[in-house]
């Protein structure tokens, strides 16, 4: 049993950075990551025999890190920046696991995470303001181009306060699923923020700040979240199915009424163009196809999934093999273009194929041991699993470190969630 009087001020030191990570992760990638590398430094520092965590749900994340530094030998690149940009699927478990006494500090991650997200959201609401406003003039207009309307500029991205100018920190999907987790967090966890008040003032805030950033993918998300909170608190299931009824209604609604919406149906459901080219080298740049974007991306995946299934292609040059596939259904082709499989199921089959999509699943398989009657868990699970099918979110630091961190969180709090404060 962990006993407070007993930590020493290495341990101290460790919980206060894990809160504040947890803090600055939505705020500033830059403090955040700094925070990553002190940690791992005062991990081992403090080593003690005694606070050793090791579980096999940390073992997880470094067996997939481990496959994905070695898929760069047999990559078309040897692009070794991998080994640092996948670097939080270690670095996490290897805190937790030489930091036992980290189950002390769960409720306080979660409150900081909550406020850190509430002071990003205020940094972008006010940076849109600012650039609004004309002090000299008393002129506010929230368009980036002024010769095109507001319905325009919300449907194209050149709005201040929605989308990604409004947005400027993470990418809208991930800031969108931080939001997520925060509004989780402030539903099941009520002694996080005490005042009932400011409670519910937050929720809102984080829910508009959510239909900012325009993100599709958070519609679907939220619209799972509300539904799960239905079910748990609603005991008669006709009430419930009449509930969850109005809100898939409201969420289908919502999505439709997205500015984005009607590009993402033609993507989706308008026919591409014929291939002509088969030779990504011999296509002439003249009039690229921009139809199915997304739908191209999954199918040029899984071609290259099909040549090499077992183990992938490798995570160096994955981008640019994909997109030479891609560049040809495309037909245009920059090489200066490059993206990922924006599927995160995908991007592991393509990268380190079936091998290294066995400890993926192990590491959802583990949260699932760990639900019971845990709705933070449960809706975790919901926020990357269904994000996961639109973006590949361990191709961005915004995603990797989220991932990985509440993963190896909700794992040490549910193995030692008796010593919890």
């Amino acid at each position: 049993m962990i006993n407070k009087k007993h930590i020493n001020i290495f341990d101290k030191i460790s919980n206060f950075l894990i809160i504040s990570f947890a803090f600055f992760l939505p705020v500033s990638q830059r403090i955040s990551t700094i925070n990553i590398v002190v940690l791992v430094i005062i991990s081992f520092f403090s080593f003690k025999k005694e606070n050793i965590n090791i579980k096999i749900g940390f073992i997880y994340p470094v067996i997939l890190y481990l496959l994905y530094c070695l898929s760069i030998l047999y990559s078309s690149e040897l692009q070794w920046g991998v080994i640092e940009q996948k670097a939080s699927l270690l670095a996490f478990p290897i805190i937790f696991m030489l930091n036992k006494s980290t189950v002390l500090t769960y409720r306080k991650v979660l409150k900081w995470f909550v406020l850190g997200c509430v002071v990003a959201l205020c940094y972008c609401e006010l940076t849109a303001l600012f650039h609004s406003i004309d002090i000299e003039n008393f002129y506010f207009d929230s368009r980036l181009n002024e010769n095109i309307s507001l319905s325009k500029s919300l449907s194209n991205d050149q709005n201040y306060f929605f989308s990604y100018p409004f947005s400027i920190i993470h990418q809208t999907v991930y800031f969108a699923m931080y939001l997520s987790l925060a509004i989780v967090i402030l539903i099941y966890e009520e002694t996080v923020l005490k005042s009932k008040v400011i409670r519910i003032f937050c929720f809102a805030f984080l829910l508009l700040g959510i239909f900012q950033t325009l993100n599709k993918a958070a519609i679907i998300v939220l619209l799972s979240i509300l539904l799960v909170y239905l079910f748990k608190v609603i005991k008669n299931r006709k009430i419930a199915l009449l509930g969850g009824f109005f809100l898939i209604v409201g969420g289908i609604t919502l999505f439709i009424m997205n500015p984005r919406f009607e590009s993402f149906r033609k993507s989706i459901f308008e026919t591409k163009d014929e291939i002509k080219v088969k030779d990504f080298r011999q296509i002439k740049n003249n009039d690229p196809n921009r139809k199915n974007f997304r739908v191209m991306l999954w199918s040029s995946a899984i071609d290259l999934i099909q040549k090499n299934p077992i183990i992938g292609i490798g995570a160096g040059g994955s981008h640019n093999r994909l997109y030479e596939v891609f560049a040809v259904k495309r037909q245009w082709y920059d090489k200066k273009e490059k993206y990922h499989a924006h599927n995160q199921y995908l991007q592991i089959l393509l990268d380190i194929g079936i091998l290294g999509f066995i400890p993926f699943f192990l590491i959802f398989k583990e949260l699932g041991n760990h639900i019971k009657n845990d709705s933070i868990i449960i809706s975790f699970i919901l926020i990357i699993g269904i994000n996961f099918l639109f973006e590949s979110m361990f191709e961005r630091y915004s995603g990797i470190s989220f991932f990985s961190f509440f993963y190896c969180l909700f794992v040490s709090q549910s193995i030692n969630k008796k010593y919890a404060s």
